[in-house]
């Protein structure tokens, strides 16, 4: 079996290439440090998703096992119970109650920094409008937004290279979660409710995600706090900043073809096709990590049993057995729906119908009101291994 690193310096310059070369050479490998396999090519990772007796979510999906069968981290038909609790809420009809603070918080930023003229896009929209928004749709405080960036970039980040640190960090934030369960659990008790239901989401605690759990019943019971801080934060590190990466790297596909960007201001109607592109060739989750539950053979490889194993989305929505010309971004494509940016199966993401409204009403408001946009500088990323996060995105608009 084929040993590769995607930490080097090489692989990080050109992601793409990498995980197209995988898929290619090696659709089954093993990282360089031996802690784990990557998997590649669409019908593969497509396999790791779907086969869930292959490859379990029990232990999350991070390098490092955690929060065993808690919440998220469980597999069909188990799992499939659980997420009625959200699924309706999150739905491409429930993420609509957010849309009017979507284009208030966006406008509000940009109020801040139109008269500059230029600018760093990430740290002055790319950061603080998702932060905030994310915080709207969860009922926790709007003006946290540099802590709440810092938790979200320090655990992706050390996700691969520092699973110790991700652990000190997830300590912070769910401290922070149970002082905002037991914010809103109190207002209950204030009222006099001890059973709360539904019927007090927006009436005596806020329209939040936050509180339809806190409210639901699961097994005839409540949620346990472990059970909240696991759901809680799978919307709140994809909300922060993989929703945020979505936005600029969408802009920065247009802005570096000022051909499209022209043709998105003329058409606006284009602004769904780019993003879903955006998705495709670059997916702000180049892939995510799943458990082995037996030893599994694939393209002609074993994967040992209790192996973890990241599969490579960037590969599988760049494989040409799928994609026409799958490394050129066009508004025009056809089959680019294909695309597994969100995953497949029972563990689609969640998230996926917020994260499409946020970045089509950034779009639209970048349109209207910075349409001479440009880039005067090349865009940079978070060295990450599995993510693709803006760090610095140099632009003007005067």
């Amino acid at each position: 079996m084929k040993i590769v690193d995607a930490s080097t310096p090489e692989a990080m310059a050109n992601r793409p290439r990498f995980h197209s070369a995988l898929r290619e050479t090696s659709p089954v490998a093993r990282s360089a440090d031996g802690e784990y396999y990557l998997v590649a090519g669409f019908e593969n990772v497509k396999a790791v998703l779907e086969n869930h007796e292959h490859f379990s979510k029990s232990w999350g999906s991070q390098l490092a096992p955690m929060e065993h069968l808690i919440a998220l981290n469980q597999d069909p038909p188990a799992f499939n119970e659980f997420k009625r609790l959200y699924n309706a809420y999150m739905s491409p009809a429930g993420v609509k109650r957010w849309a009017r603070d979507c284009e208030r918080i966006a406008n509000e930023v940009i109020d801040g920094f139109e008269g500059s003229g230029s600018g760093d896009l990430q740290e002055l929209f790319g950061k603080p409008v998702p932060a905030k928004v994310t915080a709207r749709a969860l009922g926790f405080p709007e003006d946290r937004v540099d802590t709440y960036r810092r938790w979200t970039d320090t655990f992706l980040d050390a996700i691969i290279r520092a699973p110790d640190v991700q652990k000190r960090v997830m300590d912070e934030i769910y401290a922070f979660f149970d002082e905002q369960f037991d914010f809103k659990r109190q207002q209950l008790r204030d009222a006099g409710i001890e059973s709360p239901n539904r019927e007090h989401v927006g009436t005596v605690i806020d329209d939040s995600l936050t509180s339809v759990l806190l409210t639901a019943t699961y097994h005839g019971r409540y949620l346990t706090n472990e059970e909240l801080r696991r759901t809680v934060r799978g919307f709140f590190i994809g909300g922060v900043d993989t929703t945020g990466a979505l936005m600029l790297n969408t802009l920065q596909h247009l802005l570096a073809r000022p051909h499209l960007w022209e043709q998105v201001k003329e058409s606006p109607d284009l602004v769904e096709n780019a993003i879903e592109e955006t998705l495709r060739i670059d997916p702000p989750a180049i892939g995510m990590f799943r458990g082995a539950t037996r030893d599994v053979e694939m393209a002609g490889e074993v994967i040992p049993q209790n192996s973890r194993v990241l599969f490579s989305v960037l590969s599988a929505n760049r494989d040409p057995d799928m994609f026409e010309d799958p490394d050129e971004f066009r508004l025009d494509r056809r089959d680019g729906k294909r695309h597994i940016a969100f995953g497949t199966g029972a563990h689609f993401c969640p998230g996926a119908w917020t994260a499409r409204m946020e970045a089509a009403i950034a779009l639209r408001i970048f349109i209207r009101r910075l349409p001479k946009l440009r880039l005067v500088g090349p865009v940079e990323y978070f060295p990450t291994i599995n993510f693709l996060i803006v760090r610095r995105f140099p632009a003007a608009w005067d």
